[in-house]
């Protein structure tokens, strides 16, 4: 990754600070036009659409997935493939197949996608929650979280926030943290359902991928946050998995990456 200071963004927003909002979330899209179109199906009720990182790579429709996720400006944080595609991050990161992916998605990519891309800041702050693709410690290095312990930093550098916003992993589930106290506890949401945000509590929510899951679901995952009723629900919807298949085979692109989303895995 190149060494830059991270980019932030605040909230661009008709909502008047206090008034209810409905934030629909759609992470690691990952270039799965049929995933993408039946996830903003799901949504198309919400106030704000917001998106922590990864709109493409690894499938096979990274142009139409950035047209369709600009037009409904949406609120998007850079994600490493994001990052990998318009050369900010090397490719040395990336295992072959997924390095692959990103070479043949920089092969296709528009201008204005690619600018698009280029342009997206590492972290977002709102009145509702921050949002960050990877770790919010040091967000450029992309560090995982997928345990108690991983999720620790990202809880020390939350500020007044309560809620962050991840995506990455491709696995559907959440931390909490009890304001003052240092341990947390994970909980897988794989299946989907709600989550009931305390005041007491500090949360880092994991929405789950639309475009490649991975958490033996093979079904798309997004979430929908109401912050009238603090709750974030995470539904789990099937989409037509064989096309995207298809489209994948066709193209040339690894077959394990295609495999896969048959799995959830």
């Amino acid at each position: 990754m190149r060494n830059h200071e991270p980019r932030h963004s605040r909230e661009r927003s008709p909502q008047r600070s206090g008034v209810p909002v409905r934030y629909g979330i759609l992470s690691d899209i990952h270039s799965n036009l049929e995933a993408l179109e039946t996830a903003l199906d799901a949504v198309k009720e919400v106030d704000i659409l917001v998106s922590p990182g990864d709109v493409v790579g690894y499938g096979p429709n990274p142009n139409e997935c950035c047209d369709l996720i600009r037009e409904k400006n949406a609120v998007i944080v850079l994600g490493n493939h994001d990052a990998a595609v318009v050369g900010s991050m090397s490719l040395d990161w990336f295992n072959p197949f997924a390095g692959d992916a990103a070479e043949w998605t920089q092969r296709r990519l528009t201008p204005a996608n690619r600018a698009f891309l280029e342009g997206l800041p590492l972290i977002h702050r709102s009145e509702h929650f921050v949002m960050v693709h990877a770790a919010l410690s040091l967000p450029e290095q992309f560090d995982y979280i997928t345990s108690a312990w991983e999720a620790g930093p990202t809880f020390a550098e939350m500020q007044a926030e309560t809620l962050c916003l991840i995506g990455h992993t491709h696995l559907a589930e959440f931390y909490t943290q009890r304001i003052g106290e240092l341990g947390s506890d994970q909980i897988s949401m794989a299946a989907g359902g709600s989550i009931e945000l305390r005041p007491e509590f500090r949360y880092v929510v994991n929405c789950g991928s639309v475009g490649q899951p991975r958490d033996y679901n093979p079904n798309l995952s997004i979430g929908i946050y109401d912050t009238e009723s603090r709750i974030v629900d995470i539904r789990r919807l099937d989409y037509p998995v064989g096309v995207v298949q298809e489209k994948m085979r066709a193209e040339g692109l690894p077959e394990p990456l295609w495999r896969r989303l048959e799995f959830g895995v």
